[in-house]
């Protein structure tokens, strides 16, 4: 048998894969074949990956999670990273939603003349939202659930594919936020949320299908209401960081 080089750790090995660092024997020099070669793998990664998670996620929530929680994963795109594109996607799309905030407060002061900047900001950072809230979502679906046997980081993942859904639905759904006229934006994007967070509860209902339905709906109504909790203290603490930034650089005063 043939003994190789390792170009990338210099380790010596037998066969096409080094078996210290995993790289390939044949490291040709870097030219079309090679952008070639690679843009077909990625191609083939995404479309057996990303694109299959996302039609598993959106006709089979709760059975593919489960699924990939008891080990059927080799055709996923890796859930956190799935998040994280999904999040970018969605954060690119929101750049060209427009609002009309002319009517939204009545009464006018320094603070409440930052209220519509707070909510645009809001709504364009809302993938942000998901990403940040996922570790605290999945202490609350841990602790609601936990009588079911899964532990934290694998309520992480389950938190991950339900953000990727709730993504993935709200990307569909962009057009129409895009047609719709500026001043009907948010009651359109607040009756659009009905159906994402519906999709939610479609999940975890068919993940833990095999238990009392009764039993679901009662610690999912636990974890919606610790859900909600997390959320407007989370949003309460980013509106006083806010204001009290832009009372530090002169933008508002309080008394």
């Amino acid at each position: 048998m043939h003994h190789n080089l390792c170009k990338n750790c210099e380790h010596t090995f037998e066969g096409i894969f080094c078996s210290n660092c995993g790289q390939k024997t044949n490291t040709v020099r870097l030219n079309w074949h090679f952008i070639k070669e690679e843009l077909q793998y990625t191609f083939l990664h995404v479309n057996k990956g990303f694109l299959y998670s996302i039609k598993e996620l959106l006709t089979r929530p709760g059975d593919t999670v489960r699924e990939f929680l008891e080990g059927k994963r080799i055709k996923h795109y890796k859930p956190i990273l799935l998040v994280f594109i999904l999040a970018g996607l969605s954060g690119f799309l929101s750049l060209y939603i427009e609002m009309d905030y002319s009517q939204m407060v009545a009464e006018k002061n320094e603070i409440t003349d930052q209220i519509p900047k707070i909510i645009h900001w809001l709504f364009g950072h809302y993938a942000l939202f998901e990403l940040t809230l996922i570790p605290l979502l999945s202490i609350w679906s841990w602790l609601s659930f936990k009588k079911y046997g899964y532990n934290y980081i694998e309520n992480i993942i389950i938190n991950c594919f339900a953000s990727a859904q709730r993504l993935i639905i709200g990307i569909a759904a962009a057009p129409i936020l895009l047609l719709v006229d500026s001043k009907y934006t948010m009651t359109v994007a607040t009756y659009l949320s009905i159906p994402i967070y519906l999709a939610t509860i479609w999940l975890y209902l068919q993940l833990y299908k095999k238990h009392t339905i009764g039993d679901v709906i009662v610690r999912l109504l636990l974890f919606g209401f610790l859900a909600m909790i997390t959320f407007f203290i989370v949003l309460t603490l980013g509106l006083f960081c806010y204001i009290y930034y832009l009372s530090k650089t002169g933008q508002i005063h309080i008394n």
